[in-house]
């Protein structure tokens, strides 16, 4: 058996079952090879962020099954919550609400240590397969849970359990260079629920954003980036006062990340990026099913414009393709004021932004049928940061705490037409930055999710069906426009306009507005230079007619575009 190639041997186990494979792990070293690498069982682990699990880790993949990795998981945690009544005395150990100064730096030290538990291992692990197999380079997809903690909810308020406070990651540059991680994914370490308490367990605290360029700069090969959070950083639209207080997100922290990444992606370069996907609005549901009567935080001023978006629009330079869920304004696409040489993505083929109803300075997008709420956000001042000590709002709401309804929201959102004032600049700036900085663009859409759910609003939405501004108005509705180069794939499959030979222009933009006549031109420029006049603009759907479509359709869409884009 032992002068059977070891090909031959890996050909055949590659038509063996799982419990085949697990049958010829015995057989010889060879099977024993072959059957660890095709069953897989070694590819996908996942490390806890405490010694013991990294030194089995280390142990398992410091050898020969280091080659098999494929994908990595680390789960960042605090330590828990409990009560113990037989050591613990409710007047003497019963915590604070609030954090202090010293628990919050507790605590970035602890998500700290963690982090640096997670690459001192993976660089160990490099050395090691660099002195066993004369190299270490692969490409691993690291995924970074952000951090969450068991609470007893029985013992424990709702401030233990929703914390607008974000952690930080310490002197990112004293982490040592990881070269075998090609793909990185930053995602919420476990589903959020902030319209119900009960189901929020365990709790998820909400990260820093300069985390994520902190980590990239030290995965020197990075080619993919990904992140799904913020899902919880949006108003809630409970009804009950007691459950907005405990789930309400303090605006002052949600800035003060913004900014900060922003800060960072001044100073710094990510050449080897080439695939984004970053979705800030994680899960959707909760970004959506806000109360839109509700005045937004202002998280630009003292600014004119947005530095979060701006240096997302940085971060795009070296890209292929960037996918992005995210309030943003037109910076995200061109830069505010005179610029010295017009920004251009040479390497992009595939964009698809959706963006937020509300802009960052707290305006919207969008406005209802009789032009409610097309007001301006509030300013972010040292009163919109959680205390740091109990206060006697808080005591008062602890008391009621077992009486929140949060089985009853605002039915509030009623956002369903244009509010030009800020939507043509963002619409102006995409076309611009698609028409004269994108030479490769292949394909690109930039929609907003929708939804009619109104009957709080006023007597008249109590009875409104919205049929004459979608044909299904009660689903989850998307207002937007698509492009695709000639031979690239329609807006939907279903189109006989698939792989078209001239340029394509979906307009879903409902049948309530129409582009004046420079802001059309401006995109029918797109892809012109490149492929021709030859243009085919869409106005309607063969499903949906005139209407609002659903969001699936922008979601498909997407979902293509990227296929279709990692394939070239």
């Amino acid at each position: 058996m032992n002068k059977v190639p070891q090909e031959l041997i890996d050909r055949i186990s590659s038509y063996l079952q799982y419990e085949d494979l697990k049958r010829t792990l015995f057989v010889s070293r060879k099977f024993q090879l072959a059957a660890e690498e095709q069953s897989g069982a070694f590819a996908k682990p996942t490390i806890t962020a405490n010694p013991e699990s990294a030194a089995r880790f280390l142990n398992l993949y410091s050898g020969r099954r280091f080659q098999y990795l494929r994908c990595i998981k680390f789960r960042t945690s605090f330590p828990s919550l409990h009560w113990d009544e037989k050591t613990m005395n409710v007047f003497d150990d019963m915590p604070s609400c609030r954090y202090s100064l010293d628990d919050l730096k507790r605590m970035d030290q602890h998500f700290t240590n963690q982090i640096y538990l997670l690459f001192s291992t993976l660089a160990a692990l490099e050395g090691c397969a660099t002195s066993t197999q004369g190299h270490a380079v692969k490409s691993i997809q690291l995924t970074i849970y952000t951090p969450t903690r068991v609470v007893d909810q029985n013992c424990y308020c709702w401030h233990h359990t929703y914390i607008s406070w974000r952690v930080h990651l310490l002197s990112p540059a004293t982490l040592p260079e990881i070269m075998s991680v090609r793909s990185l994914k930053i995602k919420n370490g476990a589903n959020l629920n902030p319209l119900n308490g009960y189901r929020q367990h365990p709790s998820v605290r909400k990260m820093d954003l300069r985390i994520l360029l902190g980590l990239t700069q030290k995965f020197p090969n990075l080619e993919r980036l990904k992140c799904r959070v913020g899902g919880d950083e949006w108003p809630s639209d409970l009804c009950d006062n007691p459950g907005r207080h405990f789930t309400h997100d303090w605006e002052g922290p949600r800035r003060d990340s913004r900014r900060d990444f922003a800060r960072t992606m001044d100073s710094i370069t990510l050449p080897s990026l080439r695939y984004v996907d970053l979705d800030f609005m994680n899960p959707l549901g909760f970004s959506m099913y806000l109360d839109q009567r509700q005045a937004m935080p202002n998280l630009v001023m003292p600014s004119q414009h947005d530095p979060f978006s701006a240096s997302l629009r940085a971060l795009s330079y070296p890209l292929r393709r960037m996918t992005l869920r995210v309030m943003a304004d037109e910076t995200l696409f061109w830069p505010s004021g005179k610029t010295s040489a017009p920004p251009v993505w040479p390497r992009l083929e595939s964009l698809s932004v959706m963006f937020h109803t509300a802009t960052p300075s707290g305006k919207w997008y969008f406005r209802g049928l009789f032009n409610e709420g097309a007001v301006g956000g509030f300013e972010v001042t040292d009163d919109h940061y959680p205390p740091l000590t109990q206060t006697t709002e808080d005591e008062e709401m602890d008391d009621r705490y077992d009486y929140i309804k949060w089985d009853e929201t605002e039915l509030a959102q009623y956002r369903l037409l244009p509010n030009e004032t800020p939507l043509v600049p963002l619409l102006t700036a995409f076309a611009k930055a698609a028409a004269y900085g994108m030479p490769s663009l292949r394909n690109a859409a930039l929609w907003s999710p929708l939804k009619l759910s109104a009957k709080d609003v006023s007597a008249f939405y109590e009875d409104y069906d919205g049929s004459d501004l979608a044909k299904y108005p009660d689903r989850d509705l998307a207002w937007g426009i698509a492009y695709a180069r000639p031979g690239e794939e329609a807006l939907t499959m279903y189109e006989k306009n698939n792989h078209c030979q001239v340029r394509q222009i979906w307009w879903m933009v409902g049948n309530r507005w129409e582009p004046d006549f420079e802001l059309h031109d401006l995109f029918r420029r797109i892809g012109l230079h490149e492929h021709g006049e030859g243009l085919k603009e869409h106005w309607d759907d063969d499903q949906y007619g005139r209407g609002l479509v659903e969001q699936y359709v922008f979601e498909a869409f997407e979902e293509r575009m990227g296929a279709n884009t990692s394939e070239a």
